[in-house]
């Protein structure tokens, strides 16, 4: 039975969402705070899929872009349940939805499941841009230049800090998302504070801003799953006219610093495959790539008017 998302269901989604990419923090609170923030604002649908009374499947669908005719979707399979229709069953629901509201191109992901690749394949979509997931150990991250990059002019505070800069951080976000190409998501600040900064696992003492003055010009957003041991750099950005610096490696080092002390095990990031500079950095702190994201999309026919 496929069936519309409940804010009881949020604690399984949550286990089947993880079992199906173990490499990515979603928690309950991160759940249903994406489905309910954007079900407010009409732009999100989530659903899932019941065998017995068990969730064994979700998807979501989205409007990511401002452009009313692109679309976006998400589908999970619990591994166990697979080969039974699920995922058919949920792709279904979520293109009938997309393209009723007049959807002429559809995009999802695929993260490191061969399955869900020829899922894919098999319906058509095409192969796009691709970001590279990587991950190390912040124990093991030398942090011995620390010091002498924070003797360059510029101050260190912990996001929670800095709480009442949103307009300066998010300055800082658009600017990056400007610079990926394949990013097409809004960068109205509104949206930003719902889908970013209001996240339930962005870490107040885990992510670090630089500072020149007191204006923020570099930050390193890092969303925890302590339970697991688990943390994602969900962003690191500086201006463009701070670039250049050392501060996306100093904010980087003073967040895998912090991960260490808190016991954090796993530190993982991703970057489109077109960002030498970052991809640079990542290297030099010792982040090892663990496998490709790549995007997917699929033209579509409008309904008849």
């Amino acid at each position: 039975m496929i069936r519309e998302l409940r804010k009881e269901d949020a604690e399984a989604v949550a286990q089947l969402e993880i079992a199906v990419n173990p490499h990515q923090i979603v928690t309950p609170m991160t759940v249903y705070h994406r489905a309910a923030r954007e079900k407010k604002r009409g732009r999100w649908r989530d659903w899932v899929a019941e065998i017995d009374g068990e969730i064994v499947g979700c998807a979501h669908a989205e409007w990511p872009v401002p452009t009313p005719d692109k679309g976006r979707f998400w589908i999970g399979v619990h591994p166990a349940r697979r080969r039974r229709g699920v995922g058919g069953e949920l792709y279904a629901t979520a293109l009938n939805y997309l393209v009723d509201r007049g959807a002429a191109q559809i995009r999802t992901w695929v993260d490191d499941d061969p399955a869900g690749e020829r899922f894919v394949r098999e319906r058509g979509f095409v192969p796009g841009s691709v970001d590279t997931v990587s991950e190390v150990d912040p124990r093991s991250v030398d942090v011995s230049e620390l010091p002498q990059l924070e003797r360059r002019g510029f101050r260190v505070a912990r996001l929670g800090e800095v709480r009442g800069c949103a307009h300066g951080l998010y300055e800082i976000w658009a600017a990056a998302v400007r610079d990926i190409p394949s990013e097409q998501s809004e960068l109205d600040i509104e949206n930003w504070k719902s889908d970013q900064f209001e996240q339930p696992d962005l870490s107040d003492e885990g992510s670090f801003i630089a500072l020149a003055g007191e204006r923020p010009v570099s930050l390193a957003f890092l969303a925890v799953d302590s339970g697991r041991r688990l943390a994602y750099n969900q962003m690191t950005a500086t201006l463009p006219r701070f670039r250049r610096h050392g501060l996306a490696l100093l904010v980087k080092l003073a967040a895998a610093r912090w991960a260490a002390e808190a016991g954090i095990e796993r530190l993982l990031t991703e970057n489109d495959e077109e960002n030498i500079g970052m991809l640079a950095i990542n290297a030099r702190l010792g982040y090892r790539p663990l496998y490709d994201q790549r995007g997917w999309t699929l033209p579509v026919g409008r309904p008849p008017e």
